[in-house]
């Protein structure tokens, strides 16, 4: 059996499994552990790039800037010490984040997010879902999508994360937090809401994104690049799959309008199809002639 070479990668990744029985209390445990370790680096005068994502254990992924001619990794114990963890090779999404310059940039939100996230977390965190929706907002507006266009991109994330039955959804409490979804993405970014630096970061990623798209330099549509950063986003959050299939749908519907159900779709086919909706609909001069006696 042929070996084959190991992928050449400047990510070290280390799949790490914090204790705990629900996530907030796993979520606890990782910003607590996070924040003492890159203390302890920054003390040791390691520059670090790193940045996670949340899959079932939290995918740590990180690379040493400084200094550049180290021979072993100094990262790897402190970062797993006290864990259960596993070595992994991480496979950058390049062709999903629309090709190697996008990937570049991808890279870069990633390692921003991380950080502000992180400070983040370690607060109380409870308006996570509304921060989000401010974030991407600004880095659509920075791309330059119309509303229509960042439509298209909730649509998309929708899609990739899909609402579970509406038949058991309250309708006022639905047109209630769809209204809340809309004011967000409609109104302007405050600083009060979202951390500036923060803010900045996603919207000069949105400001890239429209560079490499203008240059032809994305490899993959604007739009379904930017909903796959949603997804990401938002699994760094922690937001479960429910949550973010109701977010993506409400962010739809506030620019589209209600998404008729299944059962209306019905109805309403069964109503176009039926021979009184064909008479009461065709044009005057479509009329059948009765036939003369």
């Amino acid at each position: 059996m042929i070996e084959r070479p190991p992928m050449q990668t400047m990510w070290t990744q280390r799949n790490l499994t914090f204790p705990g029985t629900s996530p907030a209390a796993r979520e606890h445990h990782a910003v607590a552990h996070l924040s003492r370790v890159l203390t302890e680096l920054r003390e040791r005068d390691l520059a670090l790039q790193w940045w996670f994502v949340r899959k079932g254990a939290w995918r740590i992924r990180y690379h040493i800037t400084k200094p550049a001619d180290l021979t072993d990794d100094p990262v790897h114990p402190v970062l797993t010490a006290g864990l259960a963890w596993t070595r992994d090779i991480y496979e950058p999404e390049t062709h999903a984040f629309g090709g190697p310059q996008s990937m570049d940039l991808t890279h870069e939100l990633f390692c921003q997010d991380s950080r502000f996230l992180l400070t983040y977390l370690a607060t109380e965190a409870a308006d996570r879902r509304e921060r989000s929706l401010v974030l991407f907002t600004a880095l659509m507006r920075a791309a330059e999508l119309d509303p229509n266009e960042q439509g298209d991109v909730w649509a998309q994330v929708a899609d990739y994360r899909p609402a579970a039955s509406t038949s058991s959804r309250d309708p006022q409490t639905w047109v209630a937090f769809t209204a809340q979804v809309a004011h967000l993405l409609r109104g302007t970014a405050r600083s009060a809401l979202v951390d500036p630096g923060w803010l900045a970061a996603y919207t000069h990623a949105g400001d890239m994104l429209r560079t490499l798209r203008k240059e032809g330099l994305l490899t993959r549509g604007i739009r379904a690049v930017i909903a796959l950063h949603i997804i990401f986003a938002w699994n760094r959050l922690g937001l479960t799959a429910p949550t973010q299939a109701e977010l993506a749908t409400a962010a739809k519907e506030a620019i589209f309008g209600p998404t008729p159900s299944d059962g209306e779709r019905a109805r309403a086919t069964a109503a176009a199809c039926s021979p009184r909706t064909r008479h009461a609909t065709s044009l005057p001069g479509d009329q059948p002639r009765r036939p003369s006696r």
